[in-house]
């Protein structure tokens, strides 16, 4: 927090002089410490241009020359340098007519010379294309430096929030008191506003808060002057700052608007399981046929476990979740530990995926395509936090990113097959277009009660996971030998019988989302059930068994006890708790599960910063806080985690088709528009930027490489099989140029005809 004497209501004119004074030696360092690429001028030129070629060229009434596109574009570069990172910015300005641009700006400054209204000048330039408020402001200060600030992120701190780091809109209204605050200023010390621009940006910048207000001879300490015990203190102290001050959000699993009604739909229920057709008495009949006293038998000993393991969560709470730092993905020692842990628990934290400032600008540029598209729509429909939007700058650059997709192998890794021709390559991750969203404090809205994702009846349905007896152990009795992380068997399941809402067409190993800001326990984020091969053992077999007397509350231990329970399959027994036909979820609740102990086991996932990485088993219980009780808001991009498997190929190229067309995501497709009209929408190349070839291939716009497979060594059958998925990926994405047909020798020996 700034001293009191230097907030801007009290600051003297000694404090700004000797606080301008720096201004200059700042810009050195931070050049210095971000040299220019190739081609490209340095921040100490560019800030040369804005403070004086810039304002030698257009002040007055009379200027030298008019303002031309270039110069748009350097001032632009100026910004983007000296400020917040927005890549799609510098896109959306040079697509602006240039005799276009040059007029919108000439006839605004005529306007403003003849009356002095800044807001009437700003919403002339804010036509432009990538033009909003702050460019404009930008624009208007080269123009009259004395009297116009430009609506820096510092200023504005500085000016209108005491020095505090707070969410901005960037709108007309909050510039418009940041010009009043500036104005108070210039009449108070009689300086420019150019000069507080710089006194500020001196200020905010991290680690020049702190020394600049503790300096005992009233000068200000830089960071590089400070002794290192008070540089670490300077550095704790912004971080502090920063998980105070950003902006963005969790997004749940809800796939539509349906699938939020339909839970709501299932919560309503209260502890009265809704009766099924008579058809799954008969399903649930056959599922254990034969089998009743072994399944009652391995029932018993379930509650035995799920009351030890509710113990030892509700003991260890955020702290049983596994993290790794994404440095240590590639140390056996640590890595041994974290799978081990992961197995058993079904959620973790890879921490440090992206660089903090990476994610940060993943966010800042995606809400500007956000800024400059407003009609964008989302949930709830009055005031919008999950957002229709996928192939928003930030999203698409976050699939290609090679750091997500290395953990994406790494952690899908966990999984094995025992079937060794399988086809399914953890290896090859590819990308699922999901939305991003963006949860503000106090929001009820976007909450969600404990439950699982892709599926609800289909568990037990023939038809459904039946068909790859993915759970077929647990149905005999056999829990303890269920493996939660074989992945053949989840090959031939169908998760979505009834074209529910909130079905995903792709198979995940692990659901999740990356962080775009630091957001804590109870402030819009996930809480899990971390006992997966319980949990899922429990609800499976939960419909099997009812109550022989039922308690008042449900949570009593005698009400818990084994001998409470009996093995109850009547030919009218149609239940199966929290599962309805057509709702790609299944809810979980205290009154429908309670051996459960929701109340102990749901916890909370350790405090996340941006470009941290949530993953989950999908059949892992989670849910989303039902209330957002943090001061800031809390926003992530939805990135699951996907193999290359026929299905998700043939999910790919249609996911393909609606990236390059702008359409909506095929899961989510609703007869809209989608973003094929939308500025700064990105494209073919901008995947290539962020990800090159593994970025292209992970979205189906780049044939894999088979021959690559035999050279990644492992077995020779492990490398025909691996390069099979490949030719039949590439057959079904680029049919043109590959044979879509089987290699029949190949085929044949690895029994797939």
């Amino acid at each position: 927090m700034l001293d009191q004497s230097l907030l801007s209501d009290n600051i003297s004119l000694d404090k700004f002089k000797r606080l301008l004074d720096q201004y200059e030696s700042l810009i050195e360092s931070i050049s210095s410490a971000k040299p220019a690429k190739l081609g490209q001028k340095t921040l100490v030129e560019l800030d040369q241009f804005r403070y004086d070629d810039a304002v030698n060229q257009f002040q007055s009434k009379r200027p030298k020359r008019q303002i031309r596109l270039d110069d748009v574009k350097a001032l632009v570069d100026w910004k983007l340098r000296h400020g917040k990172f927005r890549p799609t910015l510098m896109k959306l300005v040079s697509s602006n007519d240039e005799d276009f641009l040059e007029g919108t700006i000439r006839e605004a400054m005529e306007g403003y010379w003849t009356d002095s209204d800044e807001a009437k000048a700003l919403d002339k330039i804010t036509r432009l294309r990538g033009i909003g408020p702050a460019t404009a402001s930008l624009l208007l200060s080269v123009h009259d430096p004395n009297r116009v600030i430009f609506f820096s992120d510092e200023a504005f701190y500085w000016l209108c929030c005491k020095g505090q780091k707070s969410p901005i809109k960037y709108n007309a209204k909050e510039y418009q008191a940041l010009n009043a605050a500036a104005r108070a200023l210039i009449k108070r010390l009689g300086v420019s506003a150019t000069d507080i621009e710089k006194v500020a940006y001196v200020l905010l910048k991290e680690g020049v808060v702190e020394t600049a207000s503790a300096s005992t001879d009233g000068k200000a300490v830089s960071s590089s002057e400070a002794k290192p015990a008070q540089a670490d203190s300077m550095k704790e102290s912004a971080k502090r700052k920063n998980k105070k001050s950003a902006d963005i959000a969790e997004k749940t699993d809800f796939q539509t608007p349906g699938l939020v009604m339909a839970v709501d739909f299932l919560s309503q229920s209260g502890s009265d399981p809704i009766p099924l057709t008579e058809r799954f008495a008969k399903i649930k009949r056959n599922l254990i046929a034969g089998n009743e006293k072994a399944v009652a038998d391995s029932f018993y000993r379930l509650l035995s476990q799920l009351r030890k393991e509710a113990d030892r969560i509700a003991a260890a709470g955020s702290d049983i979740i596994p993290t790794i730092d994404y440095f240590d993905i590639h140390d056996p020692t640590k890595v041994a530990a974290f799978r081990d842990a992961l197995r058993k628990r079904g959620v973790a934290i890879v921490r440090k995926v992206v660089p903090e400032n990476v994610a940060l600008s993943w966010k800042e540029e995606t809400q500007e395509y956000l800024r400059h598209n407003p009609h964008t729509k989302g949930i709830p429909a009055r005031d919008p936090q999950l957002y229709e939007l996928f192939w928003g700058p930030g999203q698409v650059r976050a699939r290609a990113d090679s750091r997500v997709l290395e953990v994406q192998r790494f952690i899908m890794n966990m999984w094995h097959s025992n079937s060794e021709t399988a086809l399914v390559s953890s290896n090859h991750p590819v990308a699922y277009a999901d939305r991003m969203r963006i949860r503000r404090p106090g929001d009820a809205s976007l909450g969600s009660s404990p439950h699982i994702d892709n599926g609800s009846v289909e568990r037990w349905e023939p038809d459904g996971y039946g068909r790859a007896g993915t759970y077929a152990k647990v149905f005999q009795g056999r829990w303890e030998e269920y493996d939660p992380w074989e992945s053949s068997a989840r090959l031939g399941a169908t998760s979505d019988l009834y074209n529910g809402a909130g079905s995903c067409s792709m198979f995940r190993m692990f659901q999740g989302w990356l962080s775009l800001s630091p957001i804590a326990p109870g402030a819009g984020s996930l809480r899990a059930c971390p006992m997966l091969q319980l949990t899922t053992a429990y609800l499976l077999l939960r419909p099997f068994f009812s109550p022989r007397h039922r308690s008042g509350s449900g949570s009593g231990l005698g009400f818990l006890h084994a001998d409470n329970w009996n093995l109850h399959v009547a030919h009218n027994n149609s239940v199966i708790q929290g599962a309805v036909p057509g709702c790609g979820v299944q809810e979980l609740t205290e009154a429908l599960h309670p051996h459960l102990r929701l109340d102990r086991t749901m916890v909370p996932v350790p405090h996340v910063g941006p470009g941290d990485y949530v993953l989950w088993h999908p059949d892992a219980v989670h849910a989303a806080d039902a209330v957002h009780g943090g001061v800031s808001e809390a926003s992530v991009l939805y990135v699951p985690a996907c193999p290359l498997t026929q299905t998700n190929a043939l999910y790919l190229a249609r996911q393909r088709r609606a990236f390059l067309l702008g359409h909506p995501a095929p899961d989510f497709e609703s007869g809209s528009r989608g973003e094929r009209d939308y500025l700064g929408r990105p494209g073919v190349q901008d995947v290539n930027d962020a990800g090159g070839e593994e970025g292209l291939r992970s979205m189906g716009l780049l044939p894999w490489d088979e021959k690559k497979v035999a050279a990644n060594g492992g077995s020779s059958l492990v490398a025909a099989v691996e390069g099979e998925l490949l030719r039949q990926a590439n057959g079904i994405l680029f049919p043109d140029r590959f044979d879509l047909g089987y290699k029949r020798k190949t085929a044949l020996s690895l029994g797939w005809e």
